[in-house]
């Protein structure tokens, strides 16, 4: 019952009627017999004929059939009232004026709520909301019909209402604007939360990984231990490549640096010896072939060859001893000195040498002079020059 204008009306069409609505404003109430509206001249109590808590509230966005049968029943139960007796329910409360009478107390009863007022204080002067909507563990938002929808049998959405906040069980706020910044508050704890989690199985994977990858490193010095015990100190080459195995799994180790220091030292100086024994036995075999091939170079080197002014001739006596011969083949005087002959090994390097003193003569034209020339026996030479301004050069070849 809004203005009551409907209802006079009515009236005076049946005035001997009995009239109950759900709610009626002070304007309308003269004109009606019975309502639910607490506190004012002829309220029944539904509770008290046997009906629930909810029809306090008497929510119009049931269906108008269900209304109907609601009506019916409480006033048969209120009044005794037989079948053929008439009751008139107001078209305006079945449809859409109840609807409209719920916004309208909605809105009166959001303009009372006070921050700070608990919940059920709240719940108790507005009765049950349309929606509840959990925000978090501490904030919730419960929503009042405030605007109608386009038809009676539309459900309620948040747009047709109005919220009011609650945080810690108290009023916050009323109002969208409060509900849609807890949205986003909500929304940006929910990512840090997210974010927070992703670091914290980030850090347990790692962990984890850490962990494995300590006890496999464990594992694996275990094992190199026990295959380096028996290797002997001889075999430097295979002490080195274990320890350096273990020196990379433990780095801080101090005993794998020493024993790696070690090993490479020892190592070194084995390989320098093992060299110098494989130049020694190739060097040894190329003068055993030297020797060798001795008489079939002395063949050779028993022939003079010279330059038109002088000619050479050798005999190579074995040992490190060569004899010389320097034949004088021109018409003019030339002479011969120790000094004058250079012996020259492979690398194109002088050898030190002895040379006799009776190389050390004037050849007249057709004469001989001839001498020993001794060197270390395990340098093998390549050439014998022999050279003075008189004569010019003169070579022979070993080869």
């Amino acid at each position: 019952m809004d203005t009551g204008n409907t209802a006079k009306a009515v009236r005076e069409l049946v005035p001997q009627a009995h009239f109950a609505t759900i709610y009626a404003k002070p304007a309308g109430w003269p004109l009606v017999d019975t309502f639910m509206t607490e506190g004012r001249p002829g309220y029944v109590d539904p509770v008290s004929l046997g009906f629930s808590n909810s029809i306090r509230t008497a929510h119009c966005r049931a269906q108008i059939t269900g209304l109907n049968s609601m009506f019916t029943f409480f006033c048969k139960k209120v009044f005794g009232l037989m079948q053929n007796q008439l009751v008139i329910f107001l078209a305006v409360v079945v449809t859409t004026g109840c609807a409209n009478m719920e916004i309208s107390r909605n809105v009166d009863e959001l303009k009372r709520v006070e921050t700070g007022q608990s919940r059920e204080d709240v719940f108790k002067a507005m009765g049950p909301a349309a929606i509840e909507k959990e925000i978090s563990g501490r904030r919730f938002a419960v929503f009042y019909q405030t605007s109608a929808a386009d038809s009676p049998e539309a459900a309620v959405t948040t747009d047709l209402c109005t919220p009011i906040l609650f945080e810690d069980g108290r009023v916050t706020g009323v109002g969208g604007d409060l509900y849609e910044q807890w949205l986003r508050e909500e929304k940006e704890r929910q990512r840090q939360v997210e974010i927070k989690e992703a670091r914290r199985l980030k850090a347990e994977m790692a962990e984890a990984e850490r962990k494995r990858n300590l006890l496999e490193r464990k594992e694996k010095i275990a094992v190199l231990e026990k295959e380096v015990g028996p290797v002997p100190a001889s075999n430097p080459s295979l002490n080195l490549k274990l320890y350096r195995q273990l020196l990379a799994l433990d780095s801080k180790n101090v005993r794998y640096q020493k024993k790696v220091a070690y090993y490479e030292d020892r190592l070194a100086r084995q390989q320098e010896t093992q060299k110098l024994r494989t130049e020694k036995r190739a060097r040894e075999k190329y003068l055993k072939s030297w020797e060798q091939s001795r008489d079939v170079r002395n063949k050779k080197l028993r022939q003079y060859t010279g330059n038109g002014i002088a000619e050479i001739a050798i005999y190579d006596m074995g040992k490190g001893s060569l004899y010389v011969w320097v034949k004088n083949v021109s018409y003019q005087i030339i002479t011969t000195h120790p000094d004058y002959f250079t012996l020259i090994d492979n690398d194109n390097n002088p050898i030190p040498c002895v040379i006799g003193d009776s190389l050390n003569s004037v050849l007249e034209p057709g004469s001989l002079s001839h001498g020993k020339i001794e060197y270390n026996s395990v340098i093998i030479p390549r050439e014998l020059v022999f050279q003075n301004r008189e004569s010019g050069r003169v070579s022979k070849s070993f080869k």
